[in-house]
C-alpha cells in the first residue's frame, strides 16, 4: 500500500502492529497513535490521480508481510555512522532526515565516506514543510513508538527480511548530462564560489550570471556509472555565491543537465519504466514544482514529494524506490 489515507484509517493500520512508513503535515502526524512506524513532515504528495497539497491526510507505505522484524531508532549528529553500522545483513534501513538542519548537512557531507554505506540497502528522504513555511517552521521526523518529534535527529527503521527475500534500492533520474562546460569545485559543500571551467580558474557565481544558467536544470556528475544530481537553491547576490540543495563534491567533474523541452512529460515517461509497485518511493519537490505535477494527471509511482531523496547518499531531483524481491 502506498496512498493517502485519513487519520482514522492510519490509526487503524497502526493498531495492527505492522511496520509502516508515514509522511504528512506535522499536525496530522501528531494526531497518530503510537506504534510501529516512522514518519516525516511534508504536505506535498504524488498520487496515482495527480499531485496534491494535503495537510489533513497522511501518506502510508505499508510494507509486504515479509517485513515483520524491525527496530526503530533515532540518531543524533554524533552517531551518524551507526546507521550503516546497525543496518541488517539481509534487509533494509529506511531513514528520514530533518531538512534544513545541521544533521541534514552532516549526513549529506559525510555519507559518501561512511563505512558500509553502499554495502546495505539504505533508502529514505529528507523531511520538509510547505514552501510558504520555510524559515518559520522546522521540518521534523517522528519516532512512532514514542510519538516524539525531532528536528535534529535522523529516524531509522532497520528491517530484517527472511532468507528468501532481498531488498533493492533503485533510482530513476529523468536528466541526462549535457554537452556543455566541465565544472570542477575545489571544495565540497552546499555552496560554491571558486571553480574551474574546462580547466581554467573561474568564479561560479560570475559564471552562472554570465551564462544565464538555467537553475531548474541540476548539475550532474557520475559515480559508479550512476548519475548524481545537485540542484540549485539560489544565487546569492550579496555573498556572490551559488547555493545548492545537496553538496557538490571536491574534484568531481560536473556538467549541467541537458534541457528537457517538456519537463512534465519527461518525468512521467521516466517513471513508467517501473514494472512493479515499490514497497516505498519518494520524488523531489523540485520535480513536483518545475514539472507542474500538481493537479489531475496519472502518476505511475506515488509517494511524498520531498526536500531530498536518499539512496545511500543524499540526492536531488530524483525518484528513489525500495523493492522487496525474491532471491
Amino acid at each position: 500500500m502506498n496512498k493517502l489515507v485519513s487519520i482514522d484509517e492510519a490509526n487503524a493500520l497502526i493498531e495492527t502492529g505492522r511496520p509502516i512508513h508515514i509522511a504528512g503535515d506535522e499536525t496530522a502526524l501528531r494526531g497518530l497513535k503510537r506504534g510501529n512506524w516512522i514518519g516525516g513532515t511534508i504536505p506535498y504528495f504524488l498520487t496515482r490521480s495527480g499531485g496534491v497539497v494535503e495537510r489533513e491526510k497522511v501518506f502510508i507505505s505499508r510494507f509486504p508481510d515479509e517485513v515483520a522484524d524491525v527496530t526503530i531508532q533515532t540518531v543524533d549528529i554524533g552517531h551518524i555512522l551507526a546507521i550503516a553500522g546497525d543496518a541488517p545483513r539481509n534487509g533494509f534501513s529506511l531513514i528520514i532526515v530533518p531538512g534544513l538542519s545541521d544533521i541534514h548537512t552532516a549526513y549529506a557531507l559525510t555519507a559518501n565516506n561512511m563505512p558500509g554505506i553502499f554495502e546495505h540497502p539504505i533508502v529514505g528522504w529528507t523531511a520538509g514543510v510547505h514552501l510558504d513555511d520555510i524559515g518559520k517552521v522546522s521540518p521534523k521526523v517522528f519516532d512512532g513508538t514514542t510519538g516524539e518529534a525531532f528536528d535534529n535527529r535522523i529516524v531509522v527503521m532497520h528491517a530484517n527480511l527472511p532468507p528468501g527475500k532481498l531488498a533493492k534500492v533503485g533510482t530513476i533520474n529523468p536528466f541526462r548530462s549535457g554537452s556543455g562546460d566541465e565544472i570542477v569545485f575545489p571544495e565540497s559543500g552546499f555552496s560554491a564560489k571558486a571553480c574551474t571551467i574546462n580547466g581554467d580558474a573561474d568564479d561560479f557565481y560570475d559564471y552562472a550570471v554570465r551564462t544565464r544558467l538555467d537553475t531548474k536544470l541540476p548539475l550532474i556528475t557520475t559515480r559508479s556509472n550512476t548519475r548524481i544530481n545537485v540542484s540549485f537553491r539560489s544565487l546569492d547576490d550579496e555573498s556572490r555565491s551559488v547555493n545548492f540543495y545537496a553538496p557538490v563534491s571536491r574534484g568531481l567533474v560536473y556538467r549541467q543537465a541537458a534541457p528537457m523541452p517538456d519537463y512534465r512529460a519527461a518525468l512521467i515517461e521516466a517513471t513508467e519504466q517501473l514494472d512493479f509497485s515499490p514497497a516505498f518511493s519518494c520524488n523531489c519537490i523540485l520535480n513536483y514544482v518545475y514539472g507542474r505535477l500538481e493537479g489531475t494527471q496519472y502518476i505511475p509511482v506515488p509517494g511524498p514529494a520531498t526536500f531530498g531523496e536518499v539512496a545511500h547518499i543524499l540526492l536531488n531531483q530524483t525518484l528513489v524506490y525500495l523493492q522487496i524481491a525474491d532471491r
